[in-house]
């Protein structure tokens, strides 16, 4: 998948005007980047309080751990690299996102453990790329993760390759459940 081109806005306590939005015939999507100097935890209940106009906001989990507003309220979930946070929302859709900032690994060995055999690779670029497609699906969708991994389709999925406000280099993945 080509990267957006869209850059995520940094702001404080976000005016709706500084998040970007993904529009599909599915859902819009909003998406936030966590401005510098926020705790990632705090900040997650802070802008889900923002959005949905609530004081409290209650974050519940399954089984998988798995993040679950209350029914009514939407769908939310988050990605925290490197002291940095992203949030996406939906009130129409479930959504999984994931943020990755690269670092020296062994991507051949990494690769060819947990992924298709047709995405195996030994290059930081396609490894991250691949990497944060398969983690937004999960934690869109669920299952059990390594069956993830190792497959190369997204059924009843839609995901983007989208591009961060951060200078350092990075992939970001977002993921909506199709019908």
């Amino acid at each position: 998948m080509r990267r957006s081109g869209v850059r995520l806005p940094l702001s404080p306590l976000m005016p709706l005007e500084t998040h970007m939005i993904l529009r599909c015939p599915e859902a819009s999507v909003y998406i936030y980047a966590m401005p510098d100097g926020e705790n990632p935890k705090t900040w997650v209940t802070k802008i889900l309080s923002h959005i949905l106009d609530t004081p409290k906001v209650c974050i519940e989990t399954d089984s998988l751990g798995k993040p679950h507003l209350q029914k009514g309220m939407g769908f939310a979930n988050w990605s925290d690299s490197k002291g940095q946070c992203v949030l996406a929302y939906s009130k129409e859709c479930e959504v999984g996102i994931d943020l990755e900032f690269y670092r020296d690994r062994n991507f051949k060995a990494i690769s060819k453990r947990f992924f298709a055999q047709s995405e195996a690779t030994g290059k930081a670029d396609v490894f991250y790329h691949c990497w944060v497609k398969k983690e937004a699906y999960y934690k869109c969708l669920g299952g059990h993760f390594f069956s993830v991994l190792k497959n190369d389709s997204y059924p009843n999925a839609k995901i983007w390759n989208l591009q961060g406000p951060y200078r350092e280099k990075h992939e970001l993945a977002l993921c909506i459940k199709i019908k």
